[in-house]
């Protein structure tokens, strides 16, 4: 019996872990509002379906959730191709106007701005392509759904910490987001390509400039800034 338990622990140990994925970059992008006065999707028709017999208005409102698709540059962007660097569905988050401002609470589970990792050289180019929909059931992945606005575009974005701005205006609907690229932590260069995470131990004695490059601290020289 403890025989068969050793074995059985040993084995248990010996299972190979699995691998951890580091990212070495992230796209973020942030929702800042939207805005769907009249109701209305896409077509031109009431979210609701139900009109005002005295004003024609709309009656009721929209129930808008958004799906966000990153992928690689198109010329002519396919939505219908899967999204290479992710795609996000996010549960309803508003009615005709979606305020997303730091200081509005935002439903369980969603997290402002969204994040895309990836694990390569980022590129600088890109395609985006983010989808208003009605909902009105709430059912994030629902295959009922009315477009209420449909954005695609192709951009260029050098990593860095500041934010780009933009906005998209279709026919009954404003939508303004902002996005950027910043490397993980210990990932340097135009593209996070660069390794380097500083030490002051037995493993070298350096920092890391901005482009990755191991710098020496004072007193220490040599590759892995090991030697006095």
């Amino acid at each position: 019996m403890w025989t068969t338990m050793l074995v059985w622990t040993v084995a248990v140990v010996l299972l190979p872990s699995p691998r951890t994925v580091h990212a070495s970059g992230v796209f973020e992008l942030r929702l800042k509002s939207f805005i769907n006065e009249y109701g209305k999707d896409n077509t031109g028709k009431c979210c609701s379906g139900m009109t005002s017999k005295t004003s024609n208005e709309c009656i009721g409102t929209c129930q808008t959730r958004f799906r966000i698709c990153l992928k690689q540059y198109q010329a002519k962007i396919d939505t219908t191709t899967p999204c290479t660097y992710g795609d996000e569905v996010t549960p309803v988050l508003g009615g005709n106007v979606v305020n997303l401002s730091p200081d509005v609470s935002t439903p369980r589970g969603f997290t402002n701005p969204i994040r895309f990792f990836f694990n390569f050289s980022w590129p600088g180019t890109f395609s985006l392509i983010i989808e208003a929909y009605h909902d009105a059931n709430n059912a994030t992945h629902s295959s009922e759904k009315i477009l209420i606005s449909r954005l695609t575009t192709q951009r260029w974005v050098d990593v860095g910490t500041d934010w780009l701005e933009d906005e998209h205006i279709s026919a009954h609907a404003r939508m303004v987001y902002e996005y950027r690229v910043i490397c993980s932590a210990n990932y340097y260069g135009k593209g996070c390509e660069n390794i380097c995470t500083a030490h002051d131990d037995i493993f070298g004695h350096y920092t890391c400039s901005s482009t990755g490059k191991k710098v020496c601290l004072s007193g220490w020289k040599g590759e892995y800034c090991n030697t006095r």
